[in-house]
């Protein structure tokens, strides 16, 4: 199991697929990000544009 850091939703690869307008509308209205797995396995983030930026703000990504 691994710790998924304050993201409360979770979607497979295949549900990305079949439901990306959903899944961009929901962390646009919910101001959360979704984890995105890959064989159970923890790959990306997928998060608002506005969240995006207020991140990039705070943090030089280029550092990273």
């Amino acid at each position: 199991m691994y710790h998924t850091e304050g993201v409360d939703s979770i979607a497979t690869i295949t549900e990305l697929r079949a439901e990306t307008s959903e899944l961009i509308d929901h962390v646009r209205d919910s101001k959360t990000g979704v984890l995105i797995q890959k064989n159970n396995e923890p790959h990306a983030v997928l998060i608002s544009w506005s969240m995006y930026k207020a991140i990039k703000d705070k943090v030089n990504l280029d550092e990273l």
